[in-house]
């Protein structure tokens, strides 16, 4: 039936809503009847910090022709006008940091707040990222409250490593679960591999950098063997904290919370197209994650060669691969002939049309 009416309808886009009532046909959402909710969450490539985007997205001013790459500045550096065109674009890249994003939520969700894996099911949305769906009889009765919670706790929103314990002196375990564990491994990272530059971009001072620097086998060493934190003379409680927080904010799982919040969520329908690039939706199994390849997988369409004209006025296009090759990039009023594929994937950018 549903088939039948996609067919005949047609329809440009296809949702679900991720909640249960007891009469959906109600039109009055009142009288539908709550039921609860799975748990979503959605991974953007936009939220991570890929550096990426300075390489593929571009900016250009209509007004006096100036352009960049990476994000778009608020007005024109050279003619001060604040109408920009912006072309954003994916990559392996983003993507693939998009795809390790939601690996690390899968294991939190399992390993710190008790789900089980067999109740999740993970997608590729079909744009710049994963959606990860939980339905389960534990999370079906959450309010937006109690799903706020798991955002914060994902977060990181509102931690206090030292409401945690981790004060100077402490034992912090690294094979401890939760954030305690999580914050003692991400500062072994750090501690590892982090130079004075890096330090000081946590808002360390540089006395305490040095301190840090100086003692900086000491203090693995005590990370090491799970003994008292030790800190050098220079570096005291409040750098330890400022260092903890840095910390918990790389380990944050940047989830959007608006979507996980959402008791009522229109969900994307596996299998359907996404309007900003003409990929599918694909679900992912869990254990296929790691070779999933999203610029392979989501082609819709094949390789017939269609002949498109790139819009002018806007930035150079950069390239795109789908499938084993790629394409591009295009410079604006361009007329090129392309796959199926590359020339719906253009004309969903709103970069091209039909020539």
């Amino acid at each position: 039936e549903l088939r039948d009416f996609m067919a005949n309808l047609g329809p440009s886009d296809a949702f679900y809503s991720s909640a249960y009532f007891a009469k959906p046909d109600e039109p009055d959402m009142k009288a539908k009847g709550w039921l609860g909710a799975d748990l979503i969450f959605d991974i953007d490539a936009d939220h991570l910090p890929t550096s990426c985007r300075e390489e593929h997205d571009r900016w250009a001013c209509p007004s006096c022709g100036y352009s960049g790459r990476g994000e778009a500045p608020e007005k024109c550096p050279k003619c001060s006008s604040d109408k920009l065109l912006e072309v954003k674009w994916i990559c392996d890249k983003c993507l693939s940091a998009a795809k390790d994003e939601l690996i690390r939520l899968i294991e939190v969700l399992e390993g710190e707040l008790g789900l089980r894996a067999s109740d999740m099911i993970a997608s590729f949305s079909g744009h710049r990222g994963y959606h990860l769906q939980v339905c389960s009889k534990a999370v079906l009765g959450l309010g937006q409250d109690e799903r706020g919670e798991i955002v914060d706790y994902l977060l990181a929103i509102g931690l206090d490593p030292e409401a945690l314990g981790l004060i100077p002196g402490a034992k912090l375990d690294m094979s401890e679960p939760g954030w305690r564990g999580r914050l003692a491994r991400a500062l072994y990272a750090i501690l590892c591999r982090a130079d004075e530059v890096e330090l000081r971009s946590l808002g360390l001072r540089p006395k305490a950098v040095r301190a840090l620097l100086a003692s900086r086998d000491i203090m693995l060493d005590c990370l090491e063997h799970g003994r008292p934190l030790y800190l050098p003379r220079g570096f005291g409680r409040a750098s330890l904290k400022k260092l903890l927080v840095a910390c918990a904010e790389r380990e944050a799982i940047k989830v959007d919370p608006v979507v996980t919040r959402d008791t009522h969520r229109l969900v994307r329908m596996s299998g359907a197209l996404h309007g900003k690039t003409g990929l599918l939706k694909v679900d992912v199994p869990l254990d296929g994650l790691e070779g999933f390849d999203p610029l392979s997988s989501a082609v819709a369409f094949g390789k017939k060669p269609i002949r498109v004209k790139i819009a002018e006025g806007i930035p150079e296009v950069p390239a795109i691969r789908l499938g084993d090759e790629a394409y591009g990039p295009f410079e604006p009023g361009e007329f090129v002939v392309v796959p199926l594929c590359v020339a719906v994937f253009l004309m969903c950018k709103g970069v091209a049309s039909l020539a």
